[in-house]
């Protein structure tokens, strides 16, 4: 079932590159759906209107998917990377200066959430980087932050396979402590990296979602014409958000922009669908990668 959500998901990916490959970089905009309209699901389209943006919902989303993919997997990578090998390698040689080294690396950084460490660097780093750095830094930094969590995960499971008998016997036969750790430790300690990488793509997203927020009251939108309500919020980042441009395709930007949008007025009507479908993008992919991990994570236990 992983497998086959996430193929959707890059199927999807990959016919967007074809479809908006001269303007991957910029949502397509329908100018008459940028003023305050009102426009839900219908035949035309399926996941309605987002004002402010001026966008049909499923053109934005499509657009998203290969930028989201790309942010996620890159970020995955150097998280998960980077824990498996300095995780493992520290407890192979438990007591070694690489195991207090990261013991120590992981218990104070495990002391600050994630996310707000990687807002309050990223803030720093991008008011001084040039904006079409910005993504590329937010992935490092991102990757950067959520490794010492995966690495002392994957130390403790370490721990207790460089004692088995399967390790011992091939150290007996003169493997060398490569050899060992490659062929032996490393991969028999993946286990706890499957059960932290869905946690991680929520963080991911979370923090993707929260950077509009801060732009909320710094951006009122402009007076509107007599007697037609601001039924709209006008897209604008923060100084220091990861995304390039006001109108970048992103999952969680859309998100964020589309709740401010549905609640137009604590009394008013509630426009849902332009908060449900990113989310449920969202969701889906999340799913897709949590079931994917249960199932890797069973193979690697049970050979099922």
């Amino acid at each position: 079932m992983g497998v086959g959500i996430l193929a959707f998901y890059l199927v999807v990916a990959l016919s967007a590159l074809v479809v908006f490959r001269s303007s991957l970089t910029t949502l397509v905009s329908n100018p008459a759906w940028v003023r305050p309209i009102v426009l839900g699901p219908n035949w035309n389209e399926p996941f309605g209107v987002m004002p402010g943006f001026g966008i049909n919902i499923l053109t934005g989303l499509w657009q998203a998917t290969p930028w989201d993919l790309a942010i996620v997997v890159s970020i995955l990578a150097i998280d998960t990377s980077l824990g498996a090998l300095l995780g493992s390698y520290a407890g192979a040689n438990e007591g070694g200066r690489v195991d207090m080294v990261l013991t120590f690396v992981c218990d104070s950084l495990g002391s600050i959430p994630s996310v707000f460490l990687v807002v309050v660097v990223f803030a720093g780093a991008a008011l001084v980087a040039p904006p079409r750095d910005t993504l590329l830094i937010f992935v490092v930094l991102f990757g950067v932050v959520l490794w010492p969590t995966t690495a002392r995960t994957v130390r403790e499971k370490a721990r207790i396979v460089v004692h088995e008998p399967y390790v011992e016997s091939a150290r007996a036969a003169g493997a060398g402590s490569r050899h060992v750790l490659l062929r032996h430790v490393l991969p028999n300690s993946l286990e706890p990296i499957l059960a932290q990488i869905p946690i991680d793509v929520i963080a991911v997203f979370f923090v993707l979602t929260v950077f509009p927020w801060f732009a909320a009251y710094t951006a009122p939108p402009p007076p509107p014409p007599p007697q037609v309500p601001p039924l709209y919020y006008v897209p604008v980042l923060p100084a220091f958000s990861p995304l390039p441009s006001p109108v970048f395709p992103e999952w969680g930007y859309l998100l964020g922009i589309g709740s401010f949008q549905a609640f137009t007025f604590p009394s008013g009507p509630i426009y849902w669908w332009m908060f449900l479908f990113p989310l449920v993008a969202i969701v889906g992919f999340g799913l897709g990668v949590a079931f994917l991990c249960d199932g890797l994570a069973r193979w690697l236990r049970f050979g099922l």
